[in-house]
């Protein structure tokens, strides 16, 4: 009788299988990451595309664009509410019903996919978490005062697109959020400063084009797309325009603190509200951990962020851009901003940036 013999594997070429599996699984799995990233970009990118729709969509309405932060309700209500720039894009994002609810003085807040990067997601599941912010303009404008010495904070619309759309000085006795001054605000309405409003038709025919000027941007600083209640910060943050937006500073002072710049900080921030946001700003971390810089554009993709422009098309900005080049993207009408030595005058006389420029 003949017997059949079953050759087995040996102990060495069974871990030689085990290695050769083991290389290949390391060769494929930064491969397999670098395509979930890029698929995450590209939801991001496309999120922002469709914000950037709806605001033009309201604009064409209403012929200006939102502020960073408005009244919303009948006006010499006691229910006005005061809404970022994010309730106003609701009608056009399929969000009526809470925009209704806003609009009535009943402010609610729900969690909106369209509104998180998949980058950056969200680390309390049901919260009104943001990851895009508006183009707001220069940083230190939410605290200056006027050229003529008063106390009122003025808005050059040279400088950005979404600007301070709220007076505490127009509301009714009985509206929760009166007691919410900021540098804008006077005691009266004739003692405010004026209100700055922005539309497309100016940017066409007086300022840089819309091609030429970013809308939105991402920001892992960014906390909610509303003042919630649950925090105390409808009734005691007041306006600023890193709240819910992006902002530019002076090409020489970026280059003395790069947390300044695109991508300056990553990481999760440590403060809850809009209160110790604002903190974070006037009293910044000197020591690592850094929190992310409230009002500067950041993001969890490698080497960039998206950036979607007034004209309707979304770009990938690389964080190694020219301060001043994204500076120059950022104002509304390069000519006539606060970018630069005022007394040399030297960014009127600057080109425009061209496509490849970021």
């Amino acid at each position: 009788m003949r017997q059949s013999s079953r050759k087995a594997f040996t102990l060495v070429e069974l871990l030689v299988v085990i290695a050769i599996i083991g290389t290949l699984v390391g060769l494929l799995l930064p491969a397999v990451q670098a395509a979930r990233e890029a698929a995450r970009r590209n939801t991001c990118g496309s999120n922002m595309g469709q914000l950037a729709k709806a605001i033009a969509i309201r604009e064409t309405a209403s012929k200006d664009l939102p502020g960073y932060i408005n009244k919303v309700g009948i006006s010499g209500s006691p229910k006005l509410a005061r809404a970022s720039w994010v309730v106003m894009t609701f009608p056009s994002i399929e969000q009526t019903q809470l925009y209704e609810q806003w609009t009535s003085g009943n402010p609610s807040y729900s969690s909106i996919e369209l509104l998180v990067c998949p980058s950056n997601p969200p680390v309390t599941i049901g919260e009104p978490n943001l990851s895009y912010v508006a183009n707001a303009g220069w940083r230190p404008t939410w605290q200056r005062g006027a050229p003529s010495g008063s106390q009122m904070g003025y808005e050059n619309p040279a400088n950005g697109l979404f600007f301070d759309r709220t007076r505490t000085a127009d509301l009714p006795s009985g509206v929760v959020w009166k007691s919410t001054n900021d540098a804008r605000d006077g005691t009266d309405p004739a003692k405010d400063a004026p209100e700055t409003v922005m539309s497309i038709a100016y940017l066409q025919g007086k300022g840089d084009g819309t091609t030429k000027t970013m809308m939105l941007s991402e920001s892992l600083a960014a906390l909610y797309w509303g003042y919630p209640e649950s925090t105390n910060d409808y009734t005691t943050a007041t306006d600023a325009n890193f709240h819910f937006g992006f902002t530019w500073e002076q090409p020489t002072d970026v280059a003395n603190n790069l947390r300044w710049r695109m991508n300056g900080t990553k990481g999760s921030p440590d403060y809850a509200s809009f209160v110790n946001m604002t903190k974070e700003v006037t009293s910044p971390k000197t020591s690592e951990p850094l929190n992310p810089v409230p009002g500067m554009p950041s993001s969890n993709h490698p080497g960039g962020v998206n950036a979607a422009f007034v004209a309707g098309q979304v770009a990938y900005v690389s964080d190694q851009i020219d301060p001043l080049v994204y500076a120059q993207l950022m104002t509304s009408n390069h000519k006539q901003s606060e970018l630069g030595i005022k007394a040399d005058g030297y960014e009127s006389m600057l080109p425009e940036p061209s496509d490849d420029a970021y």
